[in-house]
């Protein structure tokens, strides 16, 4: 094991080792905060972690059936008392169970059934239209109000994500190793910030190993990319809320208020659930980016607004020439067998 998967392992064994080493630190819940607010300097942001494998009797007694596994997890630590070092969490309305979790902690805050930290909504809009841009600059301008952000810091804070976009984007372009390795790097860099570590690894270059784009819902850690790499296929690419490609692409809005510029940009990201871009030709546009043989579209039950794409993107897919795995309604932690149709779909097809 190399250093940067000893440095990987680490902290996702402790994903709030970090945090709790840092001060101040805030937390966020969701994938489409923007990147620049997260990386103002004086402050240490991670998002709050989840665990797959552990009970959750505390958040079930409050969550109903429709929302994402993962938030169970997330509440029970908060109701345990966890993240109570913690002063802030911020939740983007950009993702269904995640505004709907952060109402939940709320209520519960106020009825004295839990404590914690602070939370705080940011409110992004996507709907192509100014008034949508406008709304979104403004949530820009009341988070860092609230947590007394200058005008300096959100500069440094788009040049500090900048550099992190460049990063991540050269190395999905030229990646080769196994996509565990890739789907680690993702999951660990929502707790820590390793640009650096990752910046001077030898990732290794591509090799001619078949190839498949993993899609849809974001799955608890690794374990479906094993099940796709046991059968001798590379993960060449994610196309999910918490893979990589939600750093997006640079911000280079030339616009003399940081607000501004973060907003607009923020209104353009098109990766989560709520974005208004044709979910079809990006699910193409991925595959070929990924130069993938092969897509495996998975979605877990709890997920309602992926689902509606799903014609399209079949249809997409079919006109070039990509297979698709569409596997619907699925068990988040992937004991419904996914495992095996995952290979059947790879070794019993002609992928001529």
């Amino acid at each position: 094991m190399n250093s940067l998967d000893t440095l990987l392992t680490r902290i996702l064994a402790d994903p709030l080792a970090e945090a709790m080493a840092s001060s101040p630190a805030l937390a966020y819940v969701g994938s489409d905060l923007p990147t620049e607010l997260l990386m103002v300097p004086g402050r240490y942001a991670c998002h709050l972690p989840w665990d797959a494998a552990r009970p959750t009797p505390l958040a079930d007694q409050w969550l109903e059936s429709s929302f994402a596994p993962w938030t169970r997890s997330v509440l029970e630590f908060w109701a345990e008392g966890r993240f109570d070092f913690l002063d802030t969490v911020i939740f983007s309305r950009g993702d269904d169970s995640v505004q709907r979790l952060y109402y939940y902690i709320c209520e519960l805050q106020r009825r004295g059934l839990i404590a914690g930290p602070t939370p705080l909504i940011f409110d992004v809009a996507r709907a192509d239209r100014a008034s949508s841009v406008r709304h979104t600059i403004a949530a820009v301008k009341r988070l860092a109000e609230r947590l007394q952000i200058s005008e300096l810091d959100l500069q440094v804070g788009i040049e500090r994500a900048n550099r992190r976009r460049r990063l991540y984007a050269d190395i999905e372009a030229a990646r080769g190793s196994p996509g565990c390795r890739y789907e680690r790097i993702a999951r660990a860099s929502l707790f820590a910030d390793i640009d650096d570590h990752v910046r001077e690894a030898a990732l290794g270059a591509p090799g001619p190993e078949r190839r498949v784009l993993l899609a849809g819902s974001t799955p608890p850690d690794d374990r479906l990319h094993i099940a796709i790499e046991a059968t001798g296929w590379l993960v060449a690419g994610e196309w999910y809320d918490r893979a990589l490609a939600r750093f997006g692409s640079e911000n280079s809005i030339a616009i003399d208020d940081p607000a501004v510029a973060i907003g607009t940009h923020a209104h353009r990201q098109a990766l989560g659930a709520r974005s208004f871009s044709d979910r079809a030709i990006a699910l193409v546009n991925s595959a070929h980016n990924a130069r993938a043989d092969a897509v495996v579209l998975w979605l877990i039950e709890e997920d309602e607004a992926l689902p509606w794409s799903i014609p399209r993107q079949r249809s997409a897919l079919a006109a070039a020439g990509i297979p698709v795995l569409v596997a619907a309604r699925r068990r988040w932690d992937a004991s419904d067998g996914i495992a095996a149709e995952i290979a059947r779909f790879l070794t019993t097809r002609d992928f001529q």
